[in-house]
């Protein structure tokens, strides 16, 4: 019995990765607040997995892409154009990005306007690159560890700038200047509290209606990350979700800190299918009667890209 302990440590030293990363868990049903009536499960790769959700109560058709940080992946504000102006589908961005990265997949992102069409509402940041400069609205953010945030971001410089300012190329950040950033509103939860803005942003249709649904949200101390959508506006299938009710279920999938990104007609989850050679498939059936919807832009996981 003295020996087991060294027995072990040796197992430990020789299976090393799996000793030290252990795998995702998949989500049972008994961990949402309310009843689910089918959970299917997927690996998209070492460390992500997609779970597919159906819960009876709304009825609800819900995505999440569970993905480790910590093996290897980062987050990637992504943009269809090189300046602030564009739309593109999310899953027309996550196949451009598989040019130059491994994709594991993809959420649409931030609001964002009509005229100019395809202009985040908030900041975009991409490899350091202010592309849209911050408002008053909450973003998600990398900062240049790599960790994930929930936070407001503000000019150093607070003179006013324009959409496509020359000036933003070197314009700097605070709190701190992320690598990546995608814009969103409202905080859904901060830690493990549900945010304030719930039930008041914008108008009492955007909160308290249900509506199809993205979010993203920060689990693990920032080692491992949900991309969440929720079908909305088709009875039957699946109705949508109140902004409180997200919050609710990000907070049930275990994410102190969540943001609520665009929705509607937006959301989108894209996966790299590993039954296809990493094709890009769409998880979720999006409201818009013509399918997927041109966005402003998106958030991808990915890992192993060249140098920009």
């Amino acid at each position: 019995m003295r020996n087991r302990p060294m027995l072990v440590g040796t197992a430990c030293l020789l299976l090393l990765t799996a000793c030290a990363r252990p795998p995702l868990a998949t989500l049972a049903p008994s961990a949402f607040p309310f009843p689910v009536d089918s959970v299917r499960v997927r690996r998209v790769a070492d460390g992500a997995l997609l779970h597919s959700v159906h819960s009876p109560r709304g009825p609800w058709a819900i995505q999440v892409l569970d993905v480790r940080l910590d093996r290897g992946y980062s987050a990637r504000a992504v943009k269809g154009a090189p300046g602030a102006v564009g739309r593109a589908k999310t899953s027309e961005l996550m196949r451009t990005l598989a040019q130059s990265c491994e994709v594991v997949g993809g959420v649409n992102a931030d609001f964002f306007l009509f005229t100019p069409p395809g202009v985040p509402t908030g900041a975009h940041v991409s490899a350091g690159r202010v592309i849209t400069p911050p408002s008053a609205k909450p973003v998600f953010a990398i900062d240049s560890a790599g960790r994930p945030h929930i936070t407001t971001l503000t000019l150093r410089d607070p003179r006013t700038m324009v959409v496509d300012d020359p000036a933003l190329a070197t314009a700097s950040l605070l709190p701190f200047h992320p690598l990546e950033a995608v814009g969103g509103r409202p905080v859904l939860a901060r830690d493990s509290v549900i945010g304030d803005g719930v039930d008041t942003e914008g108008q009492a249709s955007f909160a308290t209606a249900r509506h199809p649904r993205t979010a993203v949200g920060i689990a693990n101390g920032g080692r491992r990350l949900l991309l969440v959508v929720v079908d909305g506006r088709q009875a039957g299938y699946s109705d949508g979700m109140t902004l409180r009710e997200l919050a609710t279920l990000m907070l049930a999938l275990g994410a102190p800190d969540a943001l609520n990104l665009d929705g509607g007609g937006s959301t989108a989850l894209v996966y790299a299918d590993p039954d296809s050679a990493g094709m890009m498939r769409l998880a979720n059936h999006p409201s818009d009667p013509t399918g997927e919807r041109a966005v402003g832009n998106a958030l991808a996981i990915v890992r192993g890209c060249r140098a920009r």
